[in-house]
């Protein structure tokens, strides 16, 4: 089981909020300080934990949408 912190929580509470934006925005939301290094190791432990779901698109960049488990 994955324990869930407050900032994956805030990078799910981000997504839920901005359906279909890149990891980018995400990660220097929840990076302290815009910690963008920070930022993108909290939002792939969020993908990982199944918060938030990370599409690849052709041009080979993640669309992110809040997992069904968090938007109920």
């Amino acid at each position: 089981m994955t324990r869930i912190g407050p900032r994956m929580k805030a990078a799910a509470d981000y997504v839920r909020a901005n359906p279909g934006c890149a990891i980018l925005p995400v990660a220097e939301h929840v990076g302290p300080h815009g910690s963008r290094q920070f930022g993108y190791a909290t939002v792939h432990r969020a993908i990982r934990a199944g918060l938030i779901s990370a599409k690849r698109t052709p041009r080979k960049a993640y669309v992110l949408h809040a997992a069904e488990a968090v938007r109920s």
